[in-house]
């Protein structure tokens, strides 16, 4: 139990001389603090209790100011395919995939029609391609209406990587390492305000596996996805460090995924507060209803 200073309200200490207080304090010592303060002691050990699961990200949902702008960016300079367009009472939605990707992972833009007033431009996350050729993709991107801050050049330790920003200003980078020669969406990346808790509670509540740790000079970063021999599209938790102040909570992004026991990661993830799935700053988990095999 974590240790707690005990406070004596002012009535008590108006009323009672120092002796009496003394006394009141021995009293308590020897009670059950989880029903005084009203904790059950059991759930501090609820994360290292949960049973084993398996999950695996599938797709990223993303908030844009308007699509027409968007789209060709994505579809055009990135490479990517319109595979289902949809509309709902308060949203255009409009879903891509990489025509050529070694693993499912889908991206679908939202332009939101309900008149609410949404911060769509201060996600702190990013996106990620490979590709064989960064410099023809970076390009590409240009071209179709992306701004590229950080042209495509050989980094130590990260190879030949190239950063810009879409529309919204979301962060997209551009790496030239595709082992299948094919320019695909290899990555989702969302913000963390706290790292750690956020790389626990991924790992042990919604059962993905922490690939990497990478450190740079503006951010700090998780890699987290299915076990190294099963390819699948990975999910990066991102702090940054460079002094900046980002918005981490309640962002409009989305993370799907699939897993072998989607009842058990609802449960585990659900927020009565805001009755819905999400993780710890906010972002939306929309989890497949039918139980799936990870890597199928």
């Amino acid at each position: 139990m974590k240790n707690r200073t005990l406070r004596f309200p002012s009535w008590f200490q108006r009323r009672w001389p120092l002796p009496a207080a003394l006394l009141f304090a021995v009293l308590l010592a020897g009670c059950d603090w989880s029903v005084v303060f009203g904790n059950d002691p059991e759930d501090e050990d609820d994360d290292e209790n949960l049973t084993a699961v398996a999950s695996q990200v599938t797709g990223f949902e993303l908030g844009v100011s308007d699509l027409d702008m968007s789209l060709p960016v994505y579809r055009d300079g990135l490479g990517m395919e319109v595979v289902d367009e949809a509309e709902t009472d308060f949203s255009v939605r409009v879903t891509l995939a990489s025509p050529v990707s070694p693993f499912e992972a889908t991206l679908t833009l939202i332009q939101f029609t309900d008149g609410l007033g949404r911060n769509l431009q201060d996600n702190p996350g990013k996106i990620v391609f490979f590709t064989a050729d960064a410099d023809a993709l970076a390009n590409r991107f240009a071209n179709a209406g992306g701004v590229v801050t950080v042209p495509p050049s050989s980094q130590e330790d990260f190879g030949v990587v190239g950063f810009g920003r879409d529309p919204d200003k979301n962060l997209i980078e551009i790496a030239e390492t595709s082992p299948t020669g094919a320019t695909y969406l290899a990555a989702i990346g969302i913000g963390a305000s706290d790292l750690e808790q956020a790389r626990d509670f991924y790992a042990e509540r919604v059962g993905l596996t922490e690939r990497q740790f990478l450190g740079t000079d503006r951010y700090d970063e998780y890699i987290m996805g299915t076990p190294e021999d099963i390819p699948s599209l990975s999910l990066v938790l991102m702090h940054w460090t460079d002094g900046s102040d980002p918005r981490y909570r309640y962002n409009e992004t989305r993370v799907r995924l699939i897993s072998e026991n989607p009842e058990e990661v609802v449960e585990r993830t659900w927020s009565e507060d805001d009755g819905r799935t999400q993780d710890l700053d906010g972002n939306r988990l929309i989890i497949t209803d039918e139980p799936a095999e990870p890597g199928s």
